[in-house]
């Protein structure tokens, strides 16, 4: 199983820039959403596909590693940052993804198994750096003809 590049453009949406995330504190209504919709702020971004390499474990399968990188910009087109991914495939078409967002003012790092024909995920915030320290939470990842559009449920530190 190599990883294709549809599959690392899925699971690289699997976390998406916060440039923006001062303006974004909206709550939302959804079931599958965080409940504390009130220490919760989201921010919606979008991926674009920049490069990819994949690095075959000589298996075709389990241990290919799959390298992405992706533009970050706003809803509105702005520039945000860049991701970062790598994919791991790991038994039964599952990836295993890990992202890092380089945005102004730190990065944030997210990961989460991805079905290799997902192109709806959710993925876990799992930590940050600079004005993202101690950021938590998740991110939904939906892929769209134009790229990944991304919602991030942010939880920061001083919102418990």
């Amino acid at each position: 199983m190599q990883i294709s590049r549809r599959a690392a453009a899925v699971a690289a949406a699997v976390s998406t820039g916060l440039a923006s995330l001062g303006a974004a504190g909206a709550a939302f209504a959804s079931s599958s959403a965080p409940r504390a919709a009130d220490r919760v702020q989201v921010l919606r971004l979008h991926a674009d596909f920049a490069a990819a390499a994949n690095n075959s474990a000589g298996h075709g399968g389990p241990g290919d590693v799959l390298a992405a990188l992706f533009a970050i910009r706003t809803p509105g087109g702005a520039r945000a940052g860049r991701e970062s991914v790598s994919l791991v495939a790991i038994p039964r078409h599952q990836q295993l993804a890990h992202s890092t967002f380089v945005l102004d003012g730190g990065q944030i790092d997210a990961m989460g198994s991805v079905a290799e024909t997902a192109t709806r995920f959710t993925v876990a915030i799992i930590g940050g750096t600079g004005i993202y320290e101690g950021i938590t939470g998740q991110i939904r990842n939906v892929e769209s003809a134009s790229g990944i559009d991304l919602t991030f449920y942010i939880i920061r530190p001083d919102l418990h």
